[in-house]
């Protein structure tokens, strides 16, 4: 079975989950192909796939833009494949309920409006990359890293990705894949 991993990232950390399934899912025997929705070649054809799992970032409450345009120009495909879709989101993290039920809705808010169906939806904390930033963005995300209860050192970077959630997550990824295998 060949698999894509399709993701949109700004800063870093989505590719970096992306590449931790594909690992996941290499060792498992799988055939994987990881790329950036921002970087795909011209010669790209989601047909020599045969599943995916797609991933984003959330910024300012939204997916990337060329994310969401290959999701609506590629949902006959999504649907008729086993496929899976995560979000790279700090809110997931904060120490406000409210917050991360707002952040664990993003997904599912996103495919209910395009009309994907993906087998398998999940949400992980990000990373806040302060030494990515310049002076504007590092002192927005110190003021609201402090308030969900996050690090303000703004001397190195604060990665609060559960990789153990996200390996478990590949795994239900292949389990569905064996599951529709048998069917």
């Amino acid at each position: 079975m060949t698999i894509l991993i399709l993701y949109g990232t700004l800063e870093g950390q989505t590719a970096k989950v992306a590449e931790r399934m594909a690992d996941t899912l290499r060792n498992k025997g799988q055939q994987v192909t990881t790329l950036s929705v921002e970087q795909l070649p011209t010669n790209f054809e989601v047909n020599n796939f045969d599943a995916t799992i797609i991933g984003g970032s959330i910024h300012m409450g939204d997916y990337p833009n060329q994310l969401k345009k290959f999701v609506m120009t590629n949902l006959d495909w999504l649907n008729n494949v086993p496929s899976a879709f995560f979000t790279v989101c700090m809110g997931i993290h904060s120490q406000h309920v409210e917050t991360r039920e707002e952040a664990g809705h993003f997904g599912e808010d996103f495919v209910a409006q395009s009309g994907w169906h993906p087998k398998l939806i999940e949400t992980f904390a990000g990373a806040v990359k302060y030494t990515q930033y310049n002076f504007v963005t590092r002192f927005i995300m110190k003021l609201i890293s402090k308030r969900e209860g996050g690090s303000t050192d703004t001397s190195h970077d604060h990665e609060y990705t559960d990789w153990e959630t996200v390996d478990c997550f590949a795994e239900k990824f292949m389990a569905v894949i064996a599951e529709l295998e048998r069917i």
